[in-house]
């Protein structure tokens, strides 16, 4: 499928039916967000994936669950846990001379890139902001004395369905202008 083929595909999938993701695919998704671009090529990211199958699993679907948000995690069957790193010294320096949150915004691409690469290979995912922040890192194993924050907990499954919900955006004249 070409690329704007898979974007209108993709869509936070709220409903898995529970079947496991495999190895092999996990493997194949992380690798679209390892190879996104970042400024100064600082690739500043750790991902954490808790596969199917695993001890962690319930732990990891427990800990998605925030506040009655994301009760659908319960049946995903994977998750990968992102974490911000320390951006290099030029990407620093640029953040301080420009006033932009650089890694803000190359954690964005790598997620993106992950999201697409789980719609190609017929994979849900939803992209979690709300979530137990302490029990995700517990989950992984990592301790208090870890002071990096989650920046993004992904949910991955066999999407229940197979047709996207229709996208619900703003009109081309509202977001673009064009010039000559």
């Amino acid at each position: 499928m070409d690329l704007l083929e898979l974007v209108r595909k993709r869509e936070s999938c709220r409903n898995f039916t529970g079947e496991p993701v495999s190895d092999a695919a996990l493997r194949e998704i992380v690798e679209a967000g390892r190879l996104a671009p970042s400024a100064c090529n600082s690739q500043p990211w750790k991902f954490y994936v808790v596969g199917s199958g695993g001890e962690r699993m319930e732990k990891m679907r427990l800990a998605s669950q925030i506040a009655g948000n994301n009760k659908f995690a319960a049946k995903a069957s994977a998750f990968i846990v992102v974490f911000r790193e320390k951006p290099n010294y030029s990407e620093r320096v640029g953040q301080v001379l420009f006033g932009r949150e650089f890694s803000a915004i190359d954690i964005g691409l790598a997620v993106e890139n992950i999201v697409l690469a789980a719609t190609e290979r017929g994979i849900g995912s939803c992209i979690l902001g709300m979530f137990t922040e302490s029990a995700v890192k517990e989950c992984i194993g990592l301790g208090k004395r870890d002071k990096r924050k989650v920046e993004l907990v992904i949910a991955l499954g066999v999407p229940a369905t197979d047709k996207p919900r229709p996208k619900k955006r703003k009109e081309e004249s509202e977001v673009a202008v064009y010039l000559k």
